[in-house]
């Protein structure tokens, strides 16, 4: 239908009119005619402009554009969650987003699946040709090609010139260091979210579209190191597994978390449960010996005990049926020093039964052991304990570590308290701000506390955890070992041992918290033939320290006639 201006004059006709005709027409017709005249003007240039608008962007795309992409294989909105970066303290990059490339085709295009398998599965990249025959058999809907592909890989398969062919951007999580701090990073799913670790604890954050960053508390430096000799271990004392976590005790900040075996976060789905499961977050043990510096702080604290007090571990202790043993048969009464320093069973018991069930069972409250670690990650677990009754052999067996299960993490948490003056640091994998001041609540005395790590610096001076020294660093420690109960017969196993090792350093004025764990370390001809602690978590904790003290605390000077006498004892 032809649009006409008053009295039906057609526009399209309205250019013609010469001046003798437009003087020919009536008034209203001649008004009519100047009136549409600057529309249809217009009109004309907005269609000109239009027209060159396609026309140069044609011309672009097939002289200047060599980027192989066509109109269908311009990418879609991405189709995963974009997130922030991770890094760690100091800004070293820990993972990153990257934009990878998904493939498909119409199957309605696919003529001769065998033949096109056979040229795709050319491209260095993609899968096998059976796999993709396999997807792209078939007469409805899309088949995929691929998916996480590098440009490269999108640029070869757009050269094949196929169609029906679409390309799909994804936003896929890379890992630039690999298996490093997996267990501390997490992963994510095919969706982009966060599964475990600090991918899914800082899930919010990182998917706030104003965070670009987000610096955790590990140190790569402190984080290398402790992997390094965690490897060296498994070699070494061939354990089932082993882990081990350092911490600032001022700040509750986790410098380095370390679980052998572990994974590659970049591909998950290759790892078993067991390789991506983070002991020190999820497994709870009884850890032994080492809850014995625990014991001694609840006595003192109430007053109820003092470094110089004897107590008689060489008579039997028998404790609602149950009989305590100590591993060496003792000829002596001990001092409560010596019960630390010795490690006794019988000793630590005799003084958890002086605190009585109601109280120690207080403490454990307090120290954060009766419940999962004040962490942001999920999957903290709660520790366990087989009765919830809280009879007199209970509270003698937890005296030593028996009887109740902890995570890792928590009993961390807890001997933190300890060195931090008495005060409970809840723990945190996120940076802290220098000027920030996490709260603390006091468990013991500062006076308690400073008791507990000099009979703790004894240990490592002159008992069971001599391997662990290092000199000029003033380690206070305990040795942890731990018989394993067998789930099958509810008896404990005397050749299947948790060995563990805590050390606190300087000791004067603690800063730094490092402990090692082994599962099922085997002696040798090396330690003896023995599986315990002082032969295998203390060295390793030695270690460990001599490479990251420096780092650490650059400030202290070693002597140089001490560097050159660094071996370990045996």
């Amino acid at each position: 239908m032809k649009v006409t201006v008053r009295n039906m004059l057609p526009l399209a006709d309205v250019e013609r009119i010469d001046a003798a005709e437009l003087f020919s027409l009536s008034g209203t017709q001649r008004a009519a005619v100047r009136a549409a005249r600057p529309r249809l003007q217009l009109m004309v240039l907005v269609f000109a402009f239009v027209y060159g608008v396609l026309v140069v962007r044609s011309i672009g795309l097939t002289i200047f554009d060599h980027n192989p992409q066509s109109f269908t294989a311009r990418m879609t909105a991405p189709i995963a969650l974009s997130r922030a970066r991770l890094t760690d303290r100091s800004g070293r990059l820990l993972a990153s987003n990257l934009e990878t490339y998904s493939a498909y085709i119409s199957r309605t295009n696919v003529r001769d699946a065998a033949a096109l398998a056979s040229k795709l599965s050319g491209i260095r990249g993609l899968t096998s040709k059976e796999i993709l025959r396999a997807r792209l058999e078939g007469k409805k809907g899309r088949a995929r090609i691929g998916t996480r592909l590098t440009p490269a890989v999108r640029d070869a398969i757009f050269s094949l010139g196929l169609p029906g062919v679409r390309f799909e951007v994804e936003q896929t999580r890379y890992y630039p260091r690999g298996r490093f701090a997996s267990h501390a990073l997490g992963w994510v799913n095919a969706d982009g979210k966060g599964t475990a670790g600090a991918e899914l604890a800082f899930e919010d954050v990182l998917l706030d579209r104003n965070s670009k960053a987000l610096a955790l508390s590990i140190d790569t430096r402190v984080q290398f190191a402790l992997e390094e000799e965690l490897t060296q271990a498994m070699k070494e004392f061939r354990p089932k597994a082993t882990l081990g976590i350092v911490t600032n005790v001022r700040t509750g900040e986790i410098l380095g978390m370390v679980g052998r075996p572990d994974f590659n976060p970049n591909a998950p789905g290759m790892a078993s449960p067991r390789e991506r499961r983070n002991r020190a977050a999820t497994d709870r043990y009884e850890l032994g010996s080492v809850f014995k510096p625990l014991t001694l702080a609840m006595a003192f604290d109430q007053g109820l005990a003092d470094p110089e007090e004897v107590l008689d571990v060489v008579r039997p202790l028998i404790v609602n049926g149950k009989k305590i043993n100590d591993m060496h048969r003792n000829h002596h009464k001990m001092s409560i020093r010596d019960i630390l320093v010795e490690s006794s069973n019988k000793g630590a018991a005799l003084i958890a039964l002086k605190v009585g069930g109601e109280m120690q069972r207080q403490y454990l409250a307090d120290f954060g052991l009766l419940d999962a670690a004040k962490v942001e990650l999920r999957e903290s677990a709660r520790p366990f304990m087989s009765s919830r009754r809280w009879r007199p052999v209970k509270t003698a067996t937890i005296g030593y570590g028996h009887g109740i299960t902890v995570t890792p993490l928590a009993f961390v948490q807890a001997m933190g308290a300890l060195a931090n003056h008495g005060r409970l640091m809840p723990l945190t994998l996120r940076a802290r701000e220098k000027d920030y001041v996490p709260e603390s609540k006091a468990v013991v005395s500062p006076q308690t506390a400073r008791t507990v790590l000099q009979l703790m610096r004894e240990v490592v001076t002159r008992g069971t955890g001599k391997n662990a020294d290092v000199k000029g660093y003033e380690i206070a420690g305990k040795t942890g070992s731990a018989e394993k109960l067998d789930p099958k017969t509810g008896r404990y196993v005397k050749d299947r041992n948790i060995s563990s090792f805590v050390a606190i350093f300087p000791v004067q004025n603690p800063q730094y918290l490092v402990f090692i764990l082994l599962d099922e370390p085997q002696g040798d001809a090396r330690t003896s033939g023995w599986e315990t602690a002082g032969w295998n978590a203390a060295p390793v904790t030695a270690r460990v320290i001599r490479r990251i003290g420096p780092v650490l605390m650059p400030h202290m000077v070693r002597p140089k006639t001490l560097a050159s006498n660094d071996g370990i004892s045996h």
